[in-house]
């Protein structure tokens, strides 16, 4: 074990030697963290979107209240189609809700009423603003079923049923639901954009510090490092434990002066430490794997880092690490299933966004696992010969 140690000892002294490691490591993820990342947490500016109502029934304004009681993403202004139509052509909203003219009928039996969201091209928000408006209707949904029972049951119209209690509780229950929601979810979706973007670079940078770091294997079977080290009798296998534990060490080293510099600097949040370490430990066992795999396929240090990089840039492009993996074509999508940086931002995000514990991660937990059980068997196999 000592051997072991004092070849990881080695290997990190002559790591972190060089200072320009320093500015790779630490200096760039923290600077376009702080360029992509605060720039769109501190934008104050709500998602204008307008509301058209074409039914303007009990039903539909009670909707569109619904729609306005969290308004701290989204601000809803009623308007004419013409009117909401020549605003989205000037760029002044971003999307149009149409609320069709059998809104309420549809409803009345127990149907989905469909919803029309026009907007531009260029929202990424779409989607978001589309699960919004179908689940707030669901919950209208809800609330019509529950009125027409209480009404059967108490023998009157439907109507007057909802009217007085579930209509009449919501908004007397709306403003101080609302006034919570603003001082609350506001910070919360600041610190989740910032925190993707933290997570997502933090990703790319230990990676790329990673496939450098493994082409020191190659670089020491160059330079007669490994004979000298043979004859000194220590094994191949602690040879390649001190070279994977130093490896893994650096990687943490980055990943944790990372996450504390992000907590300081920008007030991230990252949520449970031992479902983070658990998390980050099983992807940088991957990266390690990854790093020896394409090591075992290169002839020197040069080609290692070349390729490396070029495969981590890629993936980290597909996984979702620049940009929300929901704007992608859904074949990206699909390949992105296959690539661990995917399976560590989403778990990453279930940790910072929803609280995740590690209990709440096996499922992902066991993805890296299999991920770097992998591509450790795959590359030792191959260096090995």
């Amino acid at each position: 074990m000592k051997k072991i140690i004092a070849i990881c000892g080695i290997e990190l002294s002559l790591i972190f030697k060089k200072r320009q490691n320093y500015l790779m490591m630490f200096a760039a993820p923290l600077l376009l963290t702080f360029v992509f990342g605060g720039m769109l947490g501190s934008n104050d500016d709500k998602l204008r979107l307008a509301i058209v109502d074409q039914d303007d029934t009990i039903l539909s304004q009670h909707y569109i209240r619904q729609l306005k009681s969290h308004d701290d993403m989204y601000t809803f202004e009623n308007m004419s189609e013409s009117k909401a139509s020549e605003k989205l052509k000037q760029k002044k909203i971003a999307g149009i809700i149409i609320i069709s003219r059998s809104f309420q009928a549809q409803l009345e039996k127990g149907k989905h009423p469909e919803l029309i969201f026009r907007h531009g091209p260029e929202l990424s928000e779409a989607p978001m603003v589309k699960q919004y408006a179908e689940s707030t209707l669901a919950k209208l949904n809800i609330q019509v079923a529950a009125a027409k029972t209480a009404a059967q049951a108490a023998g009157e119209n439907w109507k007057a049923a909802y009217k007085t209690v579930i209509a009449k509780d919501h908004e007397d229950a709306a403003p101080a639901v609302k006034r919570k929601t603003l001082s609350n979810q506001k910070e919360g979706a600041d610190a989740s954009d910032i925190a993707s973007r933290a997570a997502g670079f933090s990703i790319l940078f230990v990676m790329l510090t990673m496939m450098g770091a493994a082409g020191t294997i190659l670089e020491a079977r160059k330079n007669g490092v490994w004979s000298r080290l043979l004859t000194a009798s220590v094994s191949r296998a602690e040879i390649g434990a001190g070279y994977v534990l130093s490896f893994f060490v650096i990687g943490w080293i980055q990943f944790g002066i990372l996450l504390l510099a992000s907590h300081w600097l920008f007030g991230i949040n990252w949520g449970n430490p031992a479902a983070v370490i658990v998390l980050v430990s099983l992807f940088l066992l991957t990266v390690v794997g990854i790093g020896l795999v394409i090591a075992a396929n290169v002839r020197t240090p040069e080609q290692q880092l070349a390729y490396g990089n070029l495969f981590v840039i890629a993936t980290c492009m597909v996984s979702g690490m620049y940009w929300p993996i929901d704007i992608e074509p859904t074949f990206m999508q699909s390949i992105a299933e296959f690539l661990p940086q995917k399976w560590a931002m989403s778990g990453l995000t279930e940790i910072i966004a929803n609280g995740a514990h590690v209990t709440d991660i096996f499922g992902i937990c066991g993805i890296l696992l299999a991920f770097a059980a992998i591509t450790f068997i795959v590359g030792l196999k191959a260096l090995r010969a």
